[in-house]
């Protein structure tokens, strides 16, 4: 496995542009063999253990200082800022919590091409905050292989309880009024969900991970350490059970939102639901994510990036923007009520 190279001695990074490993000093390329695979194992598969011994001994412990955040380096990669917080003040740890890796997705674009892209995805946002991301570099991007667990699981669920939603009628005057109706419901719901994507580091919130989705898994390929080259690995927080745990709540969340939609419902007034997992699967699987840190007048903004679609998470919003909004829609609301009363005098 290359580390440097070996024409020159230089330092290697993986350029997704190449599909290879490109030396800093000469320029030389070493392609890489994309060993497509995306399988994934059973529970009792569960291995907690380094991937290699080679990636455990090249691999140095960082934490940030500022926000307390662990971050995975290979030692031919410099010391570099937090990408959660943006500070350059991290420290050397003694810290390591590597797994079994199953596949990696590889970044498929490189950091100038990343800030472009996000630079285009904030200009076309009306109500993004522009102003703060206006003096966004290249060194404010960083990209970092996040850690996810991947499930497949099969589902069974029996349930009753009280669904409700809204009607609307016409009184005896013939004027449109609102009520609630409950329904009774009760039955069986099969349903069979795959790649359901859980984050295994407690510095990114699920919902941060969720605004970049999709990842397209077809292009995931067995790892190799070649990929990590010039990025940042995250650092494995969460243990295997809470990543299940995390899983089966979002697997909940969607049983529910499907059994609303089938009895034509809006609302859960109550619900016993209990569900069955079989065939429950995982791939341990390393995802690319472009951190973009800005700070304005102290205040530190962090935005996610999918290092493989460029879709771009939350971005702050424009306050003023958002007003002016609101405040047109409410003129505009009662001056249709007003005129409205005056033509029906």
């Amino acid at each position: 496995m290359l580390k440097n190279c070996e024409n020159c001695g230089g330092q290697l990074h993986f350029s997704p542009k190449d599909k290879g490993n490109i030396c800093e000093n000469c320029g030389s390329i070493f392609p890489i063999q994309y060993n497509y695979n995306f399988n994934k194992k059973t529970f009792d598969e569960h291995i907690i253990e380094p991937s290699s011994d080679e990636l455990a001994n090249s691999l140095r412990s960082f934490k940030c200082k500022s926000c307390g955040a662990n971050v995975m380096l290979t030692k031919f990669q410099m010391q570099t800022s937090c990408p959660y917080c943006g500070n350059t003040s991290i420290v050397k740890s003694k810290s390591k919590n590597l797994l079994y890796i199953d596949s990696i997705i590889p970044f498929s674009f490189g950091k100038a091409d990343a800030l472009k892209k996000f630079k285009t995805t904030v200009n076309k946002k009306f109500y993004a905050n522009k102003k703060i991301f206006k003096n966004v570099k290249e060194n404010d991007v960083t990209g970092v292989y996040v850690n996810t667990f991947v499930f497949d699981m099969v589902t069974s669920s029996r349930y009753h309880g009280v669904f409700s939603y809204t009607e609307t009628y016409h009184d005896r005057k013939g004027q449109a009024q609102t009520r609630i109706r409950y329904k009774n419901v009760s039955g069986f719901f099969d349903k069979a969900y795959k790649n359901i994507t859980v984050e295994a580091n407690s510095n990114i919130e699920q919902s941060e991970l969720t605004s970049i989705m999709p990842f397209e898994y077809g292009s995931a390929v067995e790892f190799k350490e070649d990929f990590m080259h010039g990025y940042m690995l995250e650092y494995k927080d969460k243990m295997f059970n809470s990543c299940v745990e995390t899983a089966e709540n979002i697997i909940r969340d969607d049983i529910k939102r499907q059994l609303l939609n089938k009895h034509g419902c809006t609302k859960i007034e109550q619900l016993d639901l209990d569900t069955s997992y079989t065939d429950r699967r995982y791939n341990y699987c390393l995802l690319p994510v472009y951190f973009v840190n800005t700070k304005v007048k102290e205040k530190q903004y962090k935005v996610l990036m999918n290092g493989q679609t460029g879709k771009v998470g939350k971005l702050p919003k424009d306050k003023l923007r958002v007003f002016l909004t609101v405040f047109f829609v409410c003129l505009l609301i009662v001056g249709a009520i007003l005129l409205i009363m005056y033509f029906s005098k």
